[in-house]
Order: C-alpha cells, then structure tokens, then sequence
C-alpha cells in the first residue's frame, strides 16, 4: 500500500509540474487589437479660428504612428518649405515651416497616414482645419484621375485648384488647395470656400505648384466646378460579435458635391530636340540619335574630307534614329572625319531654332591596307613589288528572315539584309506551291519595305493547309558595299483553318469615328483596327483570352491623341469592355459593346488594371 501511494503521489507532483511549465512556456497573448485609434484632443482645437501659430498637437487614446508622412500629410494651400509632421508618444506633432497667410482656411490633410503604432490599425481618411481669419472654408470637390490612354488609376498625383478663371493661372500662380490623388486615384480636395473653381491634376517636377515645364502631366477640368453640400444618411452596422449583425442605424449626414470628378491624366505632345548619341561603328556607318522626333532632317557636311554624294541615309519614320551608310571608299577609310550638322534644336525658351553641331568621329576598327604584305616581307623577297596585293574576298550579304515552318495565313514574311541594297534581280527569286507531290510556280511579291529600306517582304495569297517554297538564288540580292547573298530556301506551311478563332465586335455609343483594338492579358496590342459601319471583324486569332478597347478618333488618324491645355483639348476618349472575352478554336463570337452603358471608372477589366504598391 505504501508503495502504491507513493507511485501516485509521485505521478500528482510530475502532473503538477508539467502544467506548471506548459502554463509558462506558452502564454495565449489575447485576442489581436483591430480596433483603430481614437482622437481625443488637438490643440488647438478642431476648426479654430483667428490661430496664428504653427505647432499643431493632436492626441490619440493610444500610442500612435506616421506612415509614409513626407508622401501621405499634405498642408494647404501649398507650403514653400515643407512643414515637419512627426508622431511623439501618443501624438501627432506637426510644425508649419512657412509664414501663414491672412484670412485662409489651412487644412493638414493626413489621408491615411496615422496608424496605431503595434497593429498598424488607419485611423481614416483624416483632414484637420484651423483659419487664420474668422471663419472656416469647408467645401469639398472629390473625384478620380486616371491615365487618359489606358484609364489606370493614378496615385501620388498632386490636384490642385484656382479660384481665378484666366486660363494662365495654371501656369504662373502656385495652386491656392492642394490634395494628393490616394490609392485607386481617389483625390478629395478640402477647405474649399464658397464659389467655383478650376481644377486640376499636375506632376509637379520642379515642386512649384504650377504647369511650367512641358513634359510635366497634367488633366484639367473643361470647365469651372462649383462646390455644393446637401442632406444625406449614412448606415451604420452595429456587431454583436465578428459575424453579427446587431443594429443597422441610418445616420444623417453632409453630401459634399460634386463627388464624381473624372480627371483625365496626359502629357502633352513635346520633347526636347538635342543630339542625345553620335558613333561611328562600324567604320563605314555613322548613327546620330536625337531627344525626340522631329519634321525635318538634319544636314551633315564633311569638313576635312572633298566628297559628293557620299553616304546614303536610313532613317525610321519620326527622324529620330538617322544612320548614315559611307558609299565613298575614300571617306570610309579616314580614321577620323570632321562633319557640321546643322539642324533645328530645342532653345532654353523651349521653341525650335536652327544649330550647328561640330562633330569629330574616329574610327579605331581594322582597315585593311594594300601594302601591309609589302612592309611584313624581307626585301630581298620581295620580287613581285609592283604585283598588287590580292583583293579580300567579301563575306556573304547576311540575311535575316521571319520566316518559320509554320505560318499564319495573314502574315507577310520579313527579310531583313545586313548592309543597304543596291540591287535586286527580280526573276532571281520564286514561290512554289506545292499540289500532290509536283511544286509549282505560283505568284508572289517580293518589295522593299517603305519604312526600313534594308528590309524586304514577301507577299502572296496564302491557302490554308498548304505547303509553299520559297527560294533566293545565289547573287541576286548585291549591297552597296559589293556583298551578295547565299542561296536560301526555306519550306513552310499555312496553318488550318479550324485553328483559328473570329471576334466580331459589334460597337455603338462613339460620337466620331473610331478604331478598336484587341488586347492581351498584359493590356498588350495584339491587333487594331478600324471600325466600319459599327463592326470590328478580328479574323484569324489564335485561340485564348483577350480584352477590347475602343479609341474615340476625332480627327480620323488612326492613333490615339494627347490633349492639350493651351488649346483647352482633352485627350481622345478611349473605352474598355468589361468583359474578358474567350476564344476558342474554330469558333466565331459576336460581342455587342455599347462603349458609353457602363461608366468609365467601372470599365476596365480588374485583371488589366496595373497593380499599385501600397
């Protein structure tokens, strides 16, 4: 009996003492804090009047943090030296660098930027006002800005406002009310008084507050916006628990309108015309690279070299990327060339005006030399002194071509040739089509491309399913330096056509013409075109998932138009369907889209819609 006793007594004490342990080593720690932090006083108070200083306390129920304050905490009207905004303990300290004016409405607008300092918990959208006058403006204009060619939400934007109608405000006065656009490109502009305004949207490089550099973005409204407040409720949901529901009380509150402000946000057609990149690699091609497009070419003129007609220009179609291909042998085997460029420059009043560019180029590349045989032979070798030196032979004229095994039936196959072309012997090259087992000649064309003149296509009416040849002859193709092609041969066949899919895009609600263009999971141009009498016919897609949007294109150009503010010209229109569009495999699918049924913040698919960090 004893040592029974004994057994369980023992057992109680080792019980005993692994409760004890566990109880230490594994505290439950309570249910996590979600409750955000409660404001319990500032000074001065909330909507003081005639307060002239410029330290702002406001206190919370518990220790509090500033997320992101020198983004996120925004004074208005505009400060030129930035206030200091800090949290201390359980407050918020903010310190106004700049003097105040008199008989404004200051508003400190926090957004989202106070959070309790263990959990991370937003206190909320929060704005505090005080007036250095005797009375508060509180009026409000609230709104999106998002991006005019794509409508993706625009966050960190600066909006501001001018109560002066004349159209040069934007560009000589800082704003009076300034707000950042927050994320989802929502933007609430407070402290407003009484009366219209202008607004606007502005990428602020130069942290000036106004529209005076031209490559700054910006969005205006087409007209003044006057401020209004009306009677409205609010539902709040009072919980019993995390899941239940308790009460559900309609509160009244103030509507500030408008509410439904859309900004649309572009820049400006401009750029600066300068010569950004000069090279000559290799040694019979000079590349000059420029700032932006530009309507007129640029004249180049050898200075230490005599020579007429002397290269031949490449150029792509906004005479921005100019290549110059030396014809002249002489030219070409000077190591160092002296050339004037002249050509129209962006001056320091941002207006085009004619400059000379002195140019040296020097060329440190191999350059073959006739005697070199001469000089590396001991001279009682050197018999044949008068023999010239035998001519290198040339390497082939390289071709590149997209030409695959498989084909789509609306491709037109690529070539594209290393060096200009001289020459081309048409009758050099076929297209054959294969029937039963015999090729056959068919008709083809084979045409230098009007926009890159080293390149060639090839052009045909293509079967589906079938089977095609196409063959070069050797030396038919020459280039300007002497060098000739290989022989190239290439077979390949169309692809079925069960293989492909067929949008037909039924549109209406354009107030212009327009063109539509399919686009894929990565907001990507996969085709364009125009609309005709209400239809987009997208034949031959190869099956997957695809998006539509639509440019409204007023002046008919077949591309997408920026606005601009001096002309008080918004930018073209552009829409999105809804709705992500399927295609499948030998099927045709018809889509009404009426471009103006749903609005234009509700449009773009989520799955398109750039991704925000936060």
């Amino acid at each position: 009996m004893r040592k029974t006793n004994g057994f369980f007594g023992l057992a109680l004490l080792a019980l005993t003492l692994l409760s004890a342990c566990a109880s230490v080593g594994n505290p439950t720690g309570g249910p996590k804090d979600e409750s955000p932090p409660k404001l319990i006083s500032s000074l001065p108070l909330e909507n003081t009047v005639n307060f002239n200083k410029k330290r702002i306390e406001i206190s919370f129920d518990e220790l509090i943090a500033l997320k992101n304050p020198s983004d996120k905490v925004i004074v208005s009207p505009p400060q030129k030296l930035s206030p200091i905004a800090k949290s201390v303990g359980n407050k918020v300290v903010v310190l106004l660098a700049d003097s105040l004016l008199p008989s404004t409405t200051y508003t400190i607008d926090f957004t989202d930027a106070i959070v309790d300092f263990n959990e991370g918990n937003k206190f909320g959208d929060y704005a505090f006002s005080f007036s250095t006058g005797d009375h508060i403006d509180s009026m409000r204009i609230s709104g999106n800005v998002i991006d005019a060619s794509n409508l993706n939400p625009m966050t960190g934007i600066i909006i501001g406002t001018h109560t002066n109608p004349v159209d040069s405000s934007f560009r000589r006065l800082p704003f009076e009310r300034i707000t950042k656009s927050t994320k989802g490109g929502r933007f609430v502009l407070k402290g407003l008084p009484k009366g219209s305004a202008n607004v606007f949207a502005l990428d602020d490089k130069n942290r000036n507050y106004r529209f005076d550099q031209p490559g700054e973005a910006i969005a205006f409204a087409d007209s003044a916006l006057l401020p209004w407040t009306e009677p409205c409720t609010r539902n709040d949901t009072v919980w019993k628990d995390s899941i239940t529901v308790d009460t559900i009380m309609v509160r009244p509150i103030t509507c500030f309108k408008p509410d439904n402000v859309i900004l649309r946000y572009f820049t400006e057609e401009f750029g600066r015309q300068y010569l950004a990149k000069k090279e000559r690699a290799p040694r019979n091609k000079i590349n000059l690279t420029f700032g932006y497009k530009s309507e007129t070419l640029p004249t180049l003129t050898l200075i230490n070299k005599e020579a007429k007609d002397w290269y031949i220009l490449e150029k792509n179609p906004t005479n921005d990327t100019l290549s110059y291909w030396i014809t002249d042998t002489l030219v070409t085997q000077t190591d160092t060339l002296k050339l004037q460029l002249n050509y129209l420059k962006t001056d320091s009043l941002n207006q085009l005006s004619p400059w000379t560019d002195t140019l040296t180029l020097i060329s440190r590349s191999y350059k073959p030399k006739a005697n070199a045989l001469k000089k590396n032979t001991p001279k009682h070798e050197n018999k044949e002194e008068d023999k010239p030196a035998p001519i290198p032979s040339l390497p082939p004229l390289a071709m590149k071509s997209s030409l695959q095994s498989t084909m789509d039936i609306y491709c037109k196959p690529r070539f594209e040739m290393d060096e200009p072309i001289l020459d081309v012997q048409g009758s050099s090259a076929q297209l054959y089509l294969k029937k039963d087992t015999t090729w056959v000649k068919t008709a083809f064309n084979f045409y230098r491309d009007t926009l890159k003149t080293r390149d060639f296509l090839l052009e045909a009416k293509w079967q589906f399913e079938a089977e095609y040849k196409f063959e070069i002859d050797s030396a038919a193709i020459k280039g300007i330096y002497g060098k000739v092609n290989n022989k190239y041969s290439q077979t390949f066949k169309v692809r079925a056509e069960e293989e492909y899919s067929r949008l037909i895009a039924k549109i209406s609600g354009l107030k212009t013409s327009g063109f539509a263009e399919l686009l894929d999971k990565s907001d990507k141009v996969v085709r364009r075109l125009q609309i005709e009498k209400g239809v987009a016919d997208f034949k031959y897609l190869a099956p997957g998932t695809y998006y539509l949007r639509t440019i409204e294109d007023s002046n008919g150009n077949f591309r997408w138009d920026t606005g601009n503010f001096a002309e008080k010209r918004q930018p073209e229109n552009v829409f999105y369907d809804p709705k992500a569009l399927v295609l499948r495999a030998n099927w045709d699918v018809e889509e009404l889209w009426n471009v103006r049924e749903f609005p234009i913040l509700e449009q773009k698919p989520k799955d398109l819609i750039q991704k925000e960090k936060n």
